[in-house]
Formats: C-alpha cells, sequence, structure tokens
C-alpha cells in the first residue's frame, strides 16, 4: 500500500518547561504510523520561538530514530505583527516560564527557508502531499504568497484551528491559540482556493491524555514511552498550577494537535460538515475569531471553503493514538493491566 504524504508544520515545545505538549505529541504520532510518510518537518514561530522550535524538533526526531528527517525553519514572527502580545498573555498565566533550554540551541538540519521548501516539495509532488498545519499559519500564507500554484498543487490543507460548533476560547475568550498569533496568515489559506479541512477546538477539547495514561507509558518498555510518560506528568502539573479551576486539567491535559493526525489517519473518527469559514481581522475584542457558516444554514456569501470537524468519536481516537505512542504490550485476554485498576 501507498504510503500517504505529508508535511507537518508546527511549533513543536514537547520537552520544554511551561509548553504545550500536543504539538510534539502529533509529530511521533505520524513517525509512528506506517501509513504516513513525513517527509519533513517545518516549524514557525508560535507555542515557543522558531529557535526553540527547531532545537525541539531536532531532539524529538533524535529521539524517534530519524536524525535525518528534515526540519525547516520558517517564520520567526507573525505576518503583521509582533508577538509582544502573546508572549505577554502567557507571561500572566501563574506559574508560567518560557520556554528556555540551556546550552547552544541545534538549528534546522536543512538550509532553506521553510515555505520554500513546502513549495518545491508540492512542486515535485503536485497534488500527492497534505500539509498538516497544527500552529499559526504564516509558513503556508509565505507559501501560498510566492507561489500562486502552490494551494492547488498541495493535496489538502488540515488545519488545527477554529471552532465549528462554539467559539474556541483558548488564549481569549473567542480566539484558539493558533488563528489569535497570525490571523492574516490563516485569512491567506482560507482564501487560497485549496481544499481545507478543519479539525476545531470544540473538537480537540474533547480528547485528553491522563495521568493514568501517563503512568501505563512510564511502565512501558519503550523508551520514547517512558519519557512522554515524564512529560505528560510534568505537563499536568504545570496545567493544574496555572488553572487551578479547571477540574479537567487535575488529571489530564488535552490532545489538541493529534486530533488532527488522527482525523487525517481515520476521517471516521470525526463527524464532518461543509462551511464558509472567515476569521475576525479588525475588531481588537474579537481579533482571531474564526466563524464556520455551514451546510445549508449558510448566511456568508460565497460557496463553502473547508469541511470542518462538528463531533468526535473519543474512543476510536484514543485507541488509535496510544496504539502508537503507548507501546506497553497489550495485557493478556482476561488479565487486566495494573495500571487500569480503579
Amino acid at each position: 500500500m501507498t504510503r500517504r504524504k505529508v508535511i507537518i508544520d508546527t511549533d513543536p515545545g514537547l520537552g520544554e518547561p511551561g509548553s504545550d505538549i500536543d504539538d510534539g505529541l502529533a509529530i511521533a504520532f505520524a513517525l509512528r504510523d506506517p501509513d504516513l510518510d513525513v517527509l519533513g518537518l517545518t516549524i514557525v514561530n508560535g507555542n515557543v520561538t522558531l529557535a526553540t522550535g527547531v532545537h525541539v524538533a531536532r531532539n524529538l526526531v533524535d529521539r524517534l530514530g530519524v536524525p535525518e528527517l528534515p526540519v525547516v525553519a520558517g517564520a520567526d514572527a507573525p505576518l503583521t505583527r509582533d508577538m509582544a502580545s502573546v508572549r505577554a498573555l502567557f507571561d500572566a498565566v501563574p506559574g508560567h516560564a518560557l520556554a528556555a533550554t540551556t546550552g547552544q540551541l541545534r538549528g534546522p538540519n536543512v538550509d532553506i527557508d521553510a515555505a520554500d521548501w513546502m513549495i518545491e516539495q508540492v512542486e515535485r509532488f503536485p497534488g500527492e502531499i497534505t500539509i498538516l498545519a497544527i500552529g499559526p499559519m504564516t509558513n503556508l500564507a509565505l507559501a501560498i504568497e510566492r507561489s500562486p500554484a502552490f494551494a492547488s498543487n498541495v493535496r489538502e490543507f488540515v488545519l488545527m484551528a477554529g471552532s465549528a460548533t462554539t467559539y474556541a476560547q483558548n488564549i481569549t475568550v473567542v480566539g484558539d491559540f493558533n488563528a489569535y498569533v497570525d490571523p492574516e496568515a490563516l485569512d491567506a489559506v482560507l482564501r487560497s482556493g485549496g481544499r481545507i479541512t478543519m479539525v476545531g477546538l470544540d473538537q480537540t477539547s474533547k480528547v485528553l491524555l491522563t495521568r493514568a495514561d501517563a503512568e501505563r507509558m512510564l511502565a512501558s518498555p519503550d523508551p520514547f514511552s517512558r519519557w512522554v510518560g515524564e512529560c505528560t506528568n510534568a505537563w499536568i502539573d504545570y496545567l493544574a498550577l496555572a488553572f487551578p479551576k479547571r477540574p479537567e486539567h487535575a488529571v489530564g491535559c488535552f490532545l489538541h494537535d493529534p486530533l488532527v493526525i488522527a482525523a487525517h489517519l481515520d476521517p471516521r473518527i470525526c463527524d464532518w460538515d461543509s462551511a464558509h469559514v472567515q476569521v475576525e481581522l479588525v475588531s481588537e475584542l474579537a481579533r482571531g475569531l474564526v466563524v464556520a457558516d455551514r451546510g445549508l444554514s449558510l448566511t456568508v456569501p460565497g460557496i463553502p471553503n473547508a469541511t470542518v470537524a462538528i463531533d468526535t468519536d473519543v474512543d476510536a481516537f484514543r485507541r488509535l493514538f496510544l496504539s502508537r505512542i503507548d507501546l506497553t504490550p497489550a495485557p493478556e485476554p482476561g488479565t487486566e493491566h495494573p495500571q487500569q485498576k480503579e
């Protein structure tokens, strides 16, 4: 069977203090799935700075045994604004410490800008490459600007952004992080004419990685699974301190970006609808708000420009995700794994 070619556009922080772990888990998920041919990781400023994201990605592909995988540096800032307001929001969270590494940061292993590298890849394999975009969309917007054929050469853009059934309520009361950081870039993708699939925060907030999952992975014979267990517990500890009034964070963390990978691997994990999607660019109060007018109830002029997730089979997602990340041998029939006892 032919493996599906993908590029993962990401802002990974897995293993860095005060940084969300879901990008790194999504990368590991994709690299460990036999159906995907990951051509490379394009890094964008977002959860962490560009330099830290590149460093994290280089260390991650080493841990996963594919050090030769292209890790390509892209945009170090949004299209039209700096990151000061976003970093200020981070700093306001109790207990937050911006990701900081000791020693020299590792650079990319490909000497080309991420937007140009993506353009080269989709020209080499027109109509074959899906871009899984799990960070701000700046790199994609730059590629669209530089190459009129880029969007049509991409098989599909699968975006972690917005919320099709409610407000996102993430980085602001109406906006999710990826859209808020660079809404102008998301707007460029939505207007590109490319085939777009969106998995929003309304769905990704349904899927959790729990302390029980972490404890199971800590008992795994696989070193990577054990490391993920350590990172999971550390991130849940941080969330419980930073958001004490969010009871879900006492026991788990959201798997926003891994759901994007799962939805691409098996679209049956989500229910879908067509929508005309727009993002708010002007209002400061609603900056980054993604509005998805769906199906026959379209109120915005124009035809649908995206397919959006509207429900998720959480159990199916967990089975697929944990089968790739947690390599602990399954219990023998009729026995119970110690970590599963009530």
